[in-house]
């Protein structure tokens, strides 16, 4: 059973007909990435990288993000975001008081 993340099933369930995401795909073992990559850019997507741990990075418009969970092969799919940990602003957006 393939892993799908929160706001990847959000996109899935809801999306957003002229927006397009960009998303992980992370390879059972043993899954040949060039067959899933065929399968995306099939679908209408776009394999953007090759990443560590068999990752496939994708872009997508939301309306294909269905059918992506649903190829063979996949252990999870997530967004692009779960790779930038600690790489956000969310620091510099808070004004300390020092009084």
């Amino acid at each position: 059973m393939t892993y799908v993340s929160h706001p990847v099933r959000g996109m899935r369930d809801d999306p957003f007909p002229d927006e397009s995401a960009t998303l992980l795909l992370r390879l059972a073992e043993g899954t040949d990435s060039e067959s899933v990559a065929a399968r995306v850019t099939d679908l209408g997507g776009e394999v953007d990288a090759e990443l560590e741990f068999e990752t496939l990075r994708v872009v997508v418009p939301e309306p294909i993000v269905a059918d992506i969970c649903e190829l063979d092969g996949l252990d999870a799919v997530e967004t692009d975001a779960t790779i930038q940990i600690g790489g956000g602003d969310a620091g510099e957006d808070v004004e300390l008081n020092d009084s």
